[in-house]
């Protein structure tokens, strides 16, 4: 065998090593999920925590030494003089603009902007030569672009819907230049694993969030989901902050997958808090999704605000 067919042959046995073991390792993330990162698992942290010793401290019988007491009791929250405003000048499934009368330096519980409209422009006005030619890519990806704001999202029926949501996904992103956190909010609803996920962070040279919707057959052994149906969408909105200044918004919109993200913009997902709105339109199904925040360790008021069937995330 010459030097040429043996280095073809040697490779050739390499490909077919690499092959088996990249099928082998999806295969057991596959049937083996919970050695994925799943992201924050709500903030329990937020919740509940240790006062002071010199503020609050208890002397058991017969020993000197100050035992500090643990409290369960949620700390006054930033947002709930502004839910008490909201509450006064809109309804529950209002789709009006963040009302003016949002108290000074305060981030407000609900962001909504009207009718979930945006102004898309193909031509990407305001961006530079550099910044047009990169934004041609995203358009070609199948995305489109909202000139007020400088964003891109995707739409309702984008090529992506086709291939679900395998936590797969989110392992591999850091691969591909993508760091974010994410939560899986998870319930059962009529027959039906539901999922909520939600994404902040950074994406290659983006920067944004997302929401997605998805189901799968509560019989099924692997953690696939397929992405909802036209049918099973569910209205939403989110506004995502950098510290205290608003970095983009969008919806609400009846979707399966809600994003926005900002070019050139590499901004750390724990510098970015998400206000993820989910309108839910049956009391079963809204009842189900927060029963999920409450067993991943979220309090009404701190972490997630429901106003009948609307139910905010607050994730900082």
């Amino acid at each position: 065998m010459d030097s040429k067919k043996k280095k073809i042959a040697i490779w050739s046995v390499v490909a077919v090593i690499l092959l088996v073991a990249v099928g082998g390792a999806v295969w057991f993330l596959i049937n083996n999920p919970e050695v994925l990162p799943t992201g924050n698992s709500g903030g329990i942290e937020e919740i509940t925590y240790e006062l002071p010793s010199t503020d609050v401290a208890t002397t058991e019988p017969g020993s000197s030494v100050l035992t500090p007491e643990i409290t369960t009791e949620r700390p006054t929250t930033e947002v709930e003089s502004y839910v008490e405003q909201f509450m006064a000048e809109a309804n529950t499934y209002s789709q009006t603009v963040e009302v003016t009368t949002t108290p000074a330096g305060q981030k407000p519980f609900f962001h909504i902007v009207t009718d979930g409209t945006v102004t898309d422009d193909a031509s990407l006005e305001g961006l530079d030569d550099t910044l047009k030619t990169v934004g041609q890519v995203i358009l070609a990806a199948g995305f489109r672009y909202d000139k007020e704001q400088g964003i891109f999202y995707s739409e309702t029926q984008s090529w992506q819907r086709n291939f679900g949501f395998t936590p797969i996904y989110d392992a591999a992103a850091a691969f591909t230049g993508m760091y974010y956190d994410t939560m899986r909010i998870k319930f059962n609803y009529e027959n039906l694993d539901w999922m909520f996920q939600i994404w902040k962070g950074r994406y290659g040279i983006t920067t944004g969030a997302e929401m997605g919707v998805y189901t799968k057959d509560p019989a099924a052994s692997v953690e696939f989901y397929a992405c909802a149906e036209d049918e099973e969408r569910i209205t939403m909105s989110f506004a995502l902050y950098h510290g205290d200044e608003l970095f983009m918004t969008r919806g609400p919109e009846p979707h399966w997958w809600l994003t926005g993200f900002k070019l050139f913009k590499m901004i750390s997902p724990k510098e970015l808090t998400l206000h993820a709105t989910f309108f839910m339109e049956d009391p079963g199904m809204a009842d189900a999704l927060e029963k999920s925040l409450e067993d991943l360790g979220f309090k009404e008021g701190v972490n997630y605000q429901r106003l009948g069937l609307t139910m905010t995330i607050i994730w900082r």
